[in-house]
């Protein structure tokens, strides 16, 4: 029996990004939400595939011809919001193609709403695995488990009790040099780095604080919105120990990629455990970031350490440097923190870039956003990225969203670096679309920016293709 990991083209010009699952891809990374099943059925034996059509570039007709010639039993799709319609495309013309095929599928949009998946035209051949799949999907495939599960019974969807949590540490490595994927490696990149191939790092799931507009990584958010039905709150974060990091990036570094990105949420939990990460890694020679809250980095030990360890750039997730706005969404942080931390960070060579959020408040005003620009203007910054707060299904922000009428438009229609799906009585969609625009214009038009951008990018492809991005958002 023959277990088949995929991910479709995308059925427009857009690509869905299914790890991230909130927006379209900028770039294509290897998604560790099928990585990481796809090892644990390897480690027991079990037969696998992967056909990765935007990694391979193969168009619908190229990809549903090689699904035509491949044996397997079961296809698996980790799905999200911006990918369901597709998804739902291709197992429809799959069946077509074979009658007896069977599909699993996982993630945060069908962890959400199974019954939207679960089809009365797929009968009994599709089923969805909620929350974290790793032992669930292994259980099913080779014992019939069900743990987890939804299906669809004589006409009605039944919901099975929750698998238990996933120990990351525990888990095999994920496949990033599996067969199917080897001979397109090359094509992995992230405009932040130098090094090629590029790959992604996973060293949590969860995050402990209370921000009211997250919307986590989609291993993290199935995790969130399994445990939300079943328990009432939020889980805590389940986190690697330092020993497993570094044996992870160790493995990165023998599989021939030259840097890496680590995207947890929140990397550094606890300084003892983000100080002997560093030590361990540092002597690799790998290029590589990751995510984190600014008053996690305004401790100069913790920034001296990442930068002598190889990292070249933080996330910093900022949303707003308008305090009144951080209080009203639950940040915890003192904007005087995100200064801090870019001061740190420059000072030790790492590039920060600010992710700044409008519209996840109904304190903000367009005055807070113009301020915000402006002040951002003069921290010397090169790399800020904006969007729009989305309430996305599943989500706190949905809820409370819905509550007070401001969800505008289809709520599953979303792209929030270009549209708006909230509106406030001073603060309408079309507002924050406007002030998006203004606020990459006003940033990234600076003739001091475009400067450092196309230095960048004339000395190193990857980049090259990052600053036609920004084009693009521009």
């Amino acid at each position: 029996m023959k277990v088949t990991f995929l991910e479709p083209p995308p059925l427009g010009p857009r690509t869905p990004e299914r790890f991230a699952g909130c927006s379209y891809e900028l770039y294509h990374f290897p998604d560790l939400a099928n990585l990481y099943p796809l090892a644990c059925l390897r480690e027991l034996g079990c037969e696998v595939g992967y056909i990765d059509a935007v990694l391979e570039g193969l168009s619908k007709e190229a990809f549903l011809e090689k699904i035509e010639r491949d044996d397997s039993s079961y296809y698996v799709i980790h799905s999200v919001v911006l990918s369901k319609r597709t998804d739902l495309y291709y197992i429809r013309k799959i069946k077509r193609l074979k009658p007896k095929a069977k599909f699993i599928l996982h993630g945060p949009e069908p962890t959400r709403a199974p019954e939207e998946y679960l089809l009365p035209e797929f009968g009994s051949d599709v089923t969805v695995r909620r929350g974290e799949v790793e032992e669930s999907l292994v259980e099913y495939v080779l014992k019939g488990g069900l743990s987890g599960a939804s299906v669809l019974r004589d006409g009605e969807v039944l919901h099975y009790p929750p698998s238990g949590p996933v120990d990351v540490d525990s888990l095999p490595l994920p496949m990033r040099t599996f067969e199917g994927l080897r001979p397109h490696l090359h094509r992995y990149f992230n405009p932040k780095f130098r090094g090629r191939p590029y790959t992604v790092l996973m060293a949590s799931r969860g995050c402990s604080f209370r921000c009211r507009f997250c919307v986590p990584n989609s291993i993290s958010f199935a995790r969130e919105i399994e445990h939300r039905r079943y328990f009432g709150r939020k889980p805590g974060p389940s986190v690697a120990s330092s020993a497993r990091v570094i044996e992870e990036f160790r493995k990165v570094k023998e599989e021939g990629f030259r840097s890496v990105m680590v995207v947890d949420d929140q990397f550094l939990w606890g300084k003892r455990r983000t100080l002997e990460i560093c030590d361990g890694v540092k002597d690799m020679g790998l290029e590589w970031g990751c995510l984190s809250r600014a008053d996690f980095l305004t401790d100069e030990e913790v920034v001296r350490a990442l930068a002598e360890a190889g990292c070249v750039s933080v996330d910093i997730g900022a949303e707003s440097l308008n305090q009144k706005v951080l209080d009203d969404v639950r940040k915890d942080m003192k904007v005087e923190d995100v200064f801090r931390a870019v001061e740190l960070l420059k000072g030790y060579g790492i590039r920060p870039k600010l992710n700044i959020m409008f519209g996840a408040s109904e304190v903000e005003t367009e005055e807070d956003i113009v301020n915000t620009v402006r002040a951002l203007k003069k921290m010397g910054l090169k790399e800020v990225m904006f969007s729009i707060a989305t309430p996305f299904k599943g989500t706190e922000f949905y809820e409370w969203a819905a509550e007070r009428g401001l969800i505008s438009g289809d709520p599953e229609d979303v792209d929030p670096l270009g549209k708006s799906t909230i509106s406030y009585p001073h603060l309408s969609g079309e507002d924050l679309e406007r002030l998006l625009k203004y606020a990459y214009r006003s940033f990234y038009l600076r003739p001091s920016v475009v400067a450092s951008q196309l230095r960048r990018a004339i000395s190193n492809r990857s980049l090259l293709e990052g600053f036609r991005t920004i084009v693009r958002l521009l």
